[in-house]
Formats: structure tokens, C-alpha cells, sequence
């Protein structure tokens, strides 16, 4: 008697019908995960910022120094932390620290307002110097949002007395849940 020994494997039927099913799978998340990805490089953008206004106003108390956090303005989310000396009006260079929108995000924006600013001076005491030291008015709101069409959510820092320097959420969703939420604005 012979026997007939089976092969093993997929048919070429199976293994269409499986990549098939994996493409949909793939197409159906391929939204959310994009959405995620701005997400999370607005997060990144807004939080760099947020920690390069703490660090400033921080260099400011242990130099007991001007210290002014300048953004590169034109909606970039690139900063700078330079020593601000009073006498001569200039920022002294190199800086203490930088920042480049290339290390995260690429696709992030920031809305500034007053407009036209574009540093904010913390004095040795790490209180915001008012009025600005600098040629245009400070800092006070910075809205980081992306370029790119989507859901991706905007955060917004505050850096004033009133507030000190804080990333919040602006969604008026947010803000209107029960008992109230600590990310809203």
C-alpha cells in the first residue's frame, strides 16, 4: 500500500484572503494613528516650550540675572534662553540653552499672543519683567497646534503673573465636565 504524504502550507487562496483582511485592518486604524501622531507631536512641541519657560525663569533665580526665553516667531516652535543685559539692551550670546522644532515637531505651530511678540524676561527674582526689556511686548498666551488638517488637539501656555507659566487644554469640552478638569483653561 502507498501512502500519500500532504504537503504543508497555505494554498495561494488562503494567503490572499489573509493579507486582504490584514490591509482593511490596517486601513481602518491608519486614521486614528495618524491622529495620534499629531497628537503627540503637539504635546511634545507645547511641553518643550512650557519646560524652556521654566528653565529660563529658573537660570534667572539661581544667576540672579535677566534671563529672557525668545521663540523664533513665525509660528516656529524653535526657542532660545539668553542672558539679557540690561546695560547694552542685547541678549548675550551663546545661548544657555536652545531648542529646534526638528528634534520633535516638525508639523507643530505657534499662534502667539500679543501678535508681535515674540520673549519673555524673567528677572533674578523669576518674576516676568513688565514692561518688556526687549523691543516688543512679552510673552503672555502661545497656542501650539499642527499644520497638518485633522483632529489634532491645540494646548495653549500661559506664561504671566496671573497664571506663572501653564499648559492647558483649551476645548471648551473639557472645561465644562463635572467636577471640573485640571487640563482645561
Amino acid at each position: 500500500m502507498s501512502s500519500r504524504s500532504h504537503a504543508r502550507g497555505f494554498t495561494l487562496l488562503e494567503l490572499m484572503v489573509a493579507v486582504t483582511l490584514a490591509g482593511m485592518l490596517l486601513l481602518a486604524g491608519m486614521p486614528s494613528f495618524t491622529t495620534f501622531l499629531r497628537n503627540a507631536e503637539v504635546r511634545s512641541s507645547a511641553e518643550s516650550i512650557s519646560n524652556g519657560l521654566r528653565l529660563a525663569r529658573s537660570e534667572a533665580t539661581r544667576l540672579n540675572r535677566p534671563v529672557s526665553f525668545a521663540l523664533a516667531g513665525g509660528g516656529d516652535t524653535s526657542w532660545t534662553i539668553n542672558i539679557f543685559n540690561p546695560v547694552t539692551g542685547m541678549l548675550l550670546q551663546p545661548p544657555i540653552q536652545q531648542y529646534s522644532k526638528f528634534e520633535v515637531g516638525r508639523s507643530a505651530t505657534a499662534v502667539i499672543t500679543p501678535a508681535n511678540a515674540v520673549a519673555v524676561t524673567f528677572n533674578g527674582l523669576g518674576r516676568i519683567v513688565s514692561p518688556s526689556p526687549v523691543a516688543t511686548p512679552n510673552l503672555q498666551q502661545i497656542d501650539v497646534s499642527s499644520i497638518v488638517d485633522g483632529e489634532a488637539r491645540t494646548l495653549r501656555i500661559y506664561a504671566d503673573d496671573l497664571h506663572g507659566v501653564r499648559m492647558c487644554d483649551p476645548d471648551p469640552a473639557i472645561k465644562a465636565l463635572v467636577p471640573p478638569d485640571a487640563r482645561a483653561c
